[in-house]
């Protein structure tokens, strides 16, 4: 194959239907020999934002595959950039954030489309690449190496209680935020987070600046957010790309089990209104749900909801948070901000970041609504939240419930049944020690409330269960 000697554009354009609404398409080309840098811009017709109030109008994402192919959940893929950006480039050594540096070897390769909103008349599509001649070394043998799940933290002290607060679920500019990596990580080191989980969308470009990241004052744990035109549910691990092309419920579940089969700490995201949604309520088999996300007033008692139906169909699932954060640019009007909620996780040896998720996985962990949030903690006996324990005889379970920072609220005790306790906290530090029936119930968890109704919540635990 020859050599490329001089820059040279190719169109490729067409129009979709509204059938094709909520699909993919794909847009084959030939990457000559001798590329050194793939430029992508692209336009289409009656555009509008990905907010999904918006309608009537076209919403179109694109992405990359290279000359390995498109084969669901294989290794092809080179980026993906939702509607946030109407250009981007791939060289050997640098792309777009969002897309992933290394060879450009020839052979066929696809742009691919996602339909996400398609008017009624339709959309009109127009995608320009241009390719550039390489000059002087030549491509690299392997693309960039991405942040690994350390099993040790280099200078991070260990807290004395084992208990680390930080951040599972944010964004940067590697997908539709507005700030770098670095950027990210000065504003959790300024909440006094512990750990941190940038998790930008359906990419791992993010993962690469990151493993080049000296932090020993805060511990990165690796993952991306698989965002579906279905729902969304995070991967926290480093057992590579996780493929988000799942328009089914079938489908949604197998790639699900697949990532639990490579090693993943998986959450379903934000099942709520205007999350986006979670649409496929049949579809089970994470480890984790979001319940808290963003400030607690938008809808997360929705998300709550549907975690408790789930507890009383007998599943256990770890209850997390996390802020959702994407813009730190936007000043005193910017609802979702890092680290409201704050996760909190109990890992009593050396932590790290496979340390925490393998503590996480275990449920002991709690939800406040920030970093300087009140703390609660829930033991039976020497068993903790996410814990199992046996069902007393006479159904008769003894708890103490610590609550530090939050005088003035209400410390709510809950089961299958609803609410089995409500109880007024009036000291800073207060161990409230209780004895339930638990009869109507396979598990009991804790949380802080207040307003009349009970209905602001400002920290939840994990579930204590019954065996």
């Amino acid at each position: 194959m020859t050599a490329l000697a001089a820059s040279t554009e190719r169109v490729l354009e067409g129009h979709a239907t509204p059938a094709q609404e909520g699909s993919f398409l794909y847009l084959p080309f030939e990457m000559p020999a001798g590329v050194g840098r793939l430029d992508v811009c692209y336009e289409y017709s009656d555009a509008i934002g990905s907010d999904p109030h918006l309608t009537g109008g076209n919403t179109v994402d694109i992405g990359l595959f290279d000359q390995r192919g498109i084969a669901f959940m294989e290794a092809g893929f080179r980026g993906w950039s939702g509607s946030a950006r109407r250009e981007f480039f791939v060289a050997p050594a640098a792309a777009t954030p969002g897309y992933l540096p290394g060879p450009l070897t020839p052979g066929t390769w696809h742009i691919f489309l996602g339909l996400y909103k398609v008017a009624p008349r339709g959309c009109d599509y127009r995608v320009t690449l241009r390719f550039s001649p390489a000059e002087g070394v030549g491509d690299p043998a392997a693309l960039s190496a991405a942040l690994p799940l350390r099993r040790d933290a280099p200078g991070f002290a260990p807290r004395p209680d084992g208990w680390y607060r930080g951040e599972l679920h944010c964004h940067t500019h590697h997908s539709d935020g507005d700030s770098s990596p670095g950027e990210v990580i000065e504003a959790a080191r300024a909440l006094g987070l512990d750990f941190l989980a940038i998790t930008d969308h359906n990419t791992l470009s993010h993962l690469i600046e990151l493993a080049a990241m000296d932090t020993p004052d805060l511990i990165l744990i690796p993952g991306f957010e698989v965002t579906t035109y279905r729902g969304h549910w995070n991967v926290w691990g480093d057992r590579g790309w996780i493929d988000f092309r799942t328009l089914t419920p079938e489908l949604m579940a197998e790639t699900i089990q697949r990532a639990r089969a490579r090693g993943y700490l998986t959450s379903c995201n934000h099942p709520r209104p205007y999350g986006p949604p979670w649409e496929f309520a049949e579809v089970t088999g994470s480890h984790c749900l979001e319940v808290w996300n963003g400030p607690w007033a938008l809808f997360n008692a929705v998300s709550l909801a549907y975690y408790e139906r789930r507890l009383n169909a007998g599943e256990r699932l770890v209850a997390v948070g996390g802020s959702d954060a994407h813009r730190l640019r936007g000043g005193a009007a910017e609802v979702a901000r890092v680290g409201a909620p704050a996760t909190w996780i109990y890992c009593p040896g050396p932590p790290s970041a496979a340390a925490l998720l393998d503590a996480l996985r275990a449920g002991h962990a709690f939800v406040s609504e920030g970093a300087a949030g009140p703390r609660l903690t829930m033991r039976c006996g020497p068993a903790m939240m996410g814990d199992v324990v046996p069902r007393p005889p006479d159904d008769r379970l003894t708890l103490a419930v610590r609550v530090v920072g939050g005088a003035g609220l209400s410390l709510e005790v809950r089961g299958a049944p609803g609410s089995l306790l409500r109880y007024p906290v009036t000291g800073q530090d207060e161990v409230i020690t209780m004895t339930l029936d638990v009869s109507g119930t396979a598990y009991v968890r804790a949380q802080l409330v207040s307003g009349v109704d009970g209905d602001l919540l400002h920290a939840l635990t994990n579930p204590i269960y019954l065996g």
